[in-house]
């Protein structure tokens, strides 16, 4: 398929930080390619939420080009990330701030606007690419999904034209439960399709109901959805991992419940998508700690060429070690800033040799 016939929907996952940078290197190797533009559908969780939520308000809340996110919004970014810590700096608000002690996301939304400069409202926002901000609903445990046009889930019903704040939205994403909590939205103040249950509905991560995004762009048995014809699939979640059980008060038991849960659903949902849009090539997986050595060998590309992509890139070590960066919202060093952006911007690249068929 030629560049100018796509129409690109991309899926980013969830991840903290981590997936953050790691999207921000994705997106630089497609802006090397003159794809950036040719995105027409964004699907954000929890750290992929931040990290576009930073590329509108580092570009005047518009979608950037290839050459303004290369030149001018990624080097932006760069800057507010590591010179603003916005976990350490909320945690030293917090016992100060009475307000914010039943209200973690709110906190986190308030230290987005400050440190961040996110700003503006869905309302704010272009017309393309359509953006879907993903929340998971406490109440129907069902996919919330608010964008310029729409918010809601299925079973709620949606509004039209909701004109909330990107950083409340941003947090509400990435509002992991127990660790940061829920986003209270007041029902009262919008007019729905469906009258309300309640008064306040609770949302959460998304990443507890889809932590890759992926049923906003593809449907199981439908296929592509909103008119893509291409999926690119970022992922960058980490490991479970091993962990003993803690006592039986513990919140790390019950993390670790909702780690076991994700990753499963996670599996289940990559399957599909596999059998279906990527065997037909309209569609590329971008797998954190996937070295280019992994990549190179799960392809039929030529040798040589496979050769030169292995000594471009970096270890599979460093990639292992990029996958098991911690999920948190602190800020990383330089050195880890660097190594992130790079395998995000390496696994696109080797991808993009193996397996695009132009």
């Amino acid at each position: 398929m030629k560049h100018e016939d796509l129409k690109i929907g991309i899926a980013l996952s969830g991840g903290g930080i981590r997936a953050s940078i790691f999207h921000l290197g994705v997106f630089k190797s497609l802006a090397e390619n003159g794809l950036l533009s040719r995105i027409t559908h964004i699907s954000s969780v929890s750290g992929a939420s931040l990290c576009v939520a930073l590329i509108f308000a580092k570009n005047g809340n518009r979608w950037p080009s290839d050459e303004d996110y290369l030149n001018k919004v990624l080097p932006k970014i760069e800057t507010i990330i590591l010179n603003n810590n916005i976990q350490k700096a909320a945690l030293l608000r917090l016992p100060v701030s009475p307000g914010f002690w039943g209200n973690h996301v709110g906190l986190i939304a308030k230290m987005l606007r400050e440190k961040w400069g996110i700003t503006g409202t869905l309302r704010d926002l272009g017309d393309l690419p359509v953006w879907d901000i993903n929340c998971t609903t406490i109440e129907t445990g069902k996919r919330f999904r608010l964008r310029k046009d729409s918010m809601g889930d299925y079973e709620l019903g949606y509004v039209k034209d909701p004109d909330l704040p990107i950083a409340d939205l941003a947090a509400a994403s990435a509002g992991f439960p127990i660790l940061i909590g829920p986003y209270a939205l007041d029902t009262r103040k919008f007019q729905w399709d469906k009258k309300p249950r309640e008064n306040t509905y609770h949302l959460w991560d998304g990443g507890v109901y889809d932590n890759m995004g992926l049923e906003a762009l593809y449907k199981s048995g439908k296929g592509l959805t909103f008119g893509v014809n291409y999926l690119i699939i970022s992922n960058a979640s980490g490991p479970i991992g091993y962990m003993e059980r803690k006592s039986n008060l513990s919140a790390k038991n019950l993390k670790r419940l909702l780690d076991i849960a994700m990753d499963q659903v996670n599996a289940l949902r990559s399957r599909d998508v596999f059998s279906n849009v990527l065997k037909e090539n309209d569609g590329l997986y971008v797998n954190i700690g996937n070295s280019a050595q992994k990549i190179v060998d799960d392809s039929k590309i030529e040798s040589e060429v496979g050769k030169k992509l292995i000594e471009s890139c970096m270890s599979a070590e460093d990639a292992l070690k990029v996958r098991n960066y911690a999920t948190t919202l602190d800020s990383p060093s330089r050195e880890n800033y660097s190594l992130i952006l790079r395998h995000g911007y390496e696994n696109v690249k080797c991808c993009y040799t193996c397996f695009y068929s132009g």
